[in-house]
């Protein structure tokens, strides 16, 4: 067996366990990245080892080669996805498009370098050029999410840092409408029923603190009702499963809520919250019908009374 069909033949179902399997990745922003840029090296080698078996196919006819390599790979990679509803997973538009960019890529740079085709060296140089495009182009989000947790981490005990427009990574609107500006956030709830602003995924271990701080300002003409809560990673999506607290605004009041994570630890029904991996804070209008705006100002872990 040729060592190009024996390579091919280990990546096909090692493609396929990695495609078609569901596999449980830990509910992150970062795992969410890895997962979808996966896709590029995936079927970046799965065109590369095409390439190899169509080389020694048709040795002579160079774009014949690449021809049918990208459209095998292609087929393959619309193949995954449609395979992927029979067991219960579905087909993706934007994972085929990472698919079609892996292959693009591979064979773009393999072009450049390959002395066995006549392309002049403009050519070459401009095939390289696009390959490296493409390259960053999929590692811009790897990039993108490192500077947001490092961020995160830089910004803590708070939880949120309304000065920098990249506080909108980790938060987002529901129903809502963010402004970041003169270091604090103004939502404009926009729709019903319940609109608010969740910041998802914030730094997680909350053990060396005592209290949440909200800073908040109801700058209606009517009283505002908001609920703040607060959930972990093991939160079943249940009311009771999770810490829920009223907070009532007269007209034109600004508030600093401070709750004591003791009570947080303790809100879920049946056990304890994991105060090591917190998940989510949320900030929302508690009517359907309301006041149309809210600002916050601070969201921190503080320590002490």
């Amino acid at each position: 067996m040729r060592r190009s069909t024996l390579i091919l033949a280990v990546l096909l179902p090692l493609a396929a366990l990695l495609l078609l399997v569901d596999w449980t990745f830990p509910s992150t922003t970062l795992w969410r990245v890895v997962e979808d840029i996966g896709h590029e090296p995936l079927f970046a080698l799965l065109a590369l080892a095409l390439l190899a078996v169509t080389r020694s196919r048709w040795p002579g006819l160079p774009w014949r080669q690449y021809a049918v390599a990208a459209v095998a790979a292609t087929v393959l990679g619309a193949v995954s996805e449609l395979a992927q509803v029979p067991v219960g997973r579905d087909a993706s538009w934007g994972d085929f498009y990472r698919d079609l960019l892996g292959i693009g890529i591979a064979l773009t740079a393999f072009a450049a370098f390959d002395r066995r085709n006549t392309i002049a060296g403009p050519w070459r140089a401009l095939f390289a050029v696009a390959a490296l495009a493409g390259v960053v182009w999929v590692c811009a989000p790897i990039v993108e999410v490192a500077r947001a947790y490092a961020y995160r981490a830089t910004i803590f005990p708070r939880l949120a840092d309304f000065s920098a427009a990249r506080d909108s990574f980790w938060s987002r609107g529901s129903g809502a409408r963010r402004t970041f500006e003169d270091g604090a956030l103004t939502v404009d709830f926009v729709s019903e029923p319940f609109p608010g602003v969740a910041w998802f995924e914030p730094q997680p271990d909350w053990r060396d603190y005592d209290y949440l701080v909200v800073d908040v300002e109801n700058p209606n003409d009517s009283l505002l009702q908001l609920t703040l809560r607060v959930h972990d990673r093991a939160h079943n999506w249940e009311f009771v499963d999770r810490f829920n607290r009223n907070i009532r605004l007269a007209a034109r009041e600004r508030r600093v809520v401070r709750v004591p994570l003791a009570d947080i630890e303790r809100a879920p029904t049946g056990r304890s919250m994991d105060m090591g991996h917190i998940a989510d804070v949320s900030l929302y209008r508690s009517e359907s019908i309301g006041p149309s705006r809210m600002v916050v100002y601070t969201l921190e872990l503080q320590r002490g009374n």
